[in-house]
């Protein structure tokens, strides 16, 4: 058997840990994880070739009302305090969410998307420009030049995350702004839990890049790390819900009082742990691109 390759930076991986669909048991397969010898990204061995069949229904419920929520204001900001107007690219837009605070932030939207039903619902219930495409290296190759480029827990799942990052760099205007965030491989849940850590979602995700291996594979198209965070808003609500979940016999399951209690207790304690020295569940990292206007 030849070693597996990393998706991000093309190095040398080796096995770290096996798991399975705990999240949505959608199957009993166990998929192989390797860490990059290169860049140190968790990657999936095997992809399979059927990756559609894994995501359930549930990946794309909600109304579109969420852009009203803490969260999604809060994605809002980080982006605003980087570049607050301008025309603004969202890879993996869902349920639209985020792209509608954007849009009702002035920004210009457009939501490059794969599922037809969202594509649907961000077009004619939400008034969103949409492109439908599961290609999305290819969907920005005719979109830029844009001001913002956000992907909020989308580069985990895509086949190829190096070509989306570098055609993100290409679309980017003078002083745009690429906004990534992903799960974290140097987690310390990830190290304590391991296959039951309910962000690794295999098959799902397919690979973890560290925040230093998305700045090197950018340098090189004039993209520098502008900011790095683990404790916003958002982060913070990622380590709840990876303590939360543990035990849980999957994310489908029901809620049972006594279980989110402890889930919390736990999230509680180790949250003077995870917001510190690199170990958050996820980071937000925004790149600016230096170019000259």
């Amino acid at each position: 058997m030849s070693q597996p390759r990393c998706p991000l930076c093309g190095g040398p991986g080796r096995t770290r840990l096996t798991a399975r669909d705990r999240n949505h048991r959608i199957t009993a397969d166990v998929f192989r994880y390797a860490a990059c010898e290169r860049c140190a990204t968790l990657f999936l061995e095997d992809v399979p070739a059927d990756l559609g069949r894994f995501y359930p229904a549930a990946y794309y419920a909600g109304d579109g009302d969420e852009s009203r929520s803490p969260t999604e204001q809060a994605k809002l900001a980080i982006v605003r305090r980087h570049r607050p107007d301008g025309r603004l690219v969202e890879i993996g837009p869902g349920r639209g969410g985020f792209a509608r605070a954007a849009a009702d932030a002035g920004y210009a939207v457009t939501g490059v998307e794969m599922d037809a039903g969202a594509c649907r619902h961000l077009r004619e219930d939400l008034g969103l420009e949409v492109v439908h495409s599961d290609d999305p290296a290819a969907a920005l190759a005719g979109l830029g030049p844009v001001a913002v480029v956000a992907l909020w827990h989308v580069i985990e799942h895509l086949r190829d995350p190096g070509a989306t990052l570098e055609a993100a760099a290409r679309a980017l205007e003078p002083g745009g702004v690429l906004v990534v965030a992903t799960p974290n491989p140097a987690a310390l849940q990830l190290r304590l839990l391991g296959a039951r850590w309910v962000h690794l979602d295999a098959p799902r995700h397919l690979a973890l890049m560290p925040s230093q291996a998305l700045a090197e594979r950018l340098a090189p198209h004039g993209l520098e790390l502008a900011e790095l965070t683990e404790a916003d808003r958002t982060g913070r609500d990622w380590n709840a819900f990876g303590w939360q979940h543990v035990l849980r016999p999957g994310t489908a399951a029901p809620v049972r009082p006594l279980t989110a209690k402890a889930g919390a207790a736990l999230a509680l304690a180790a949250a003077p742990l995870e917001r510190r020295d690199g170990h958050g569940t996820t980071y937000t990292a925004v790149f600016r691109d230096t170019r000259a206007a």
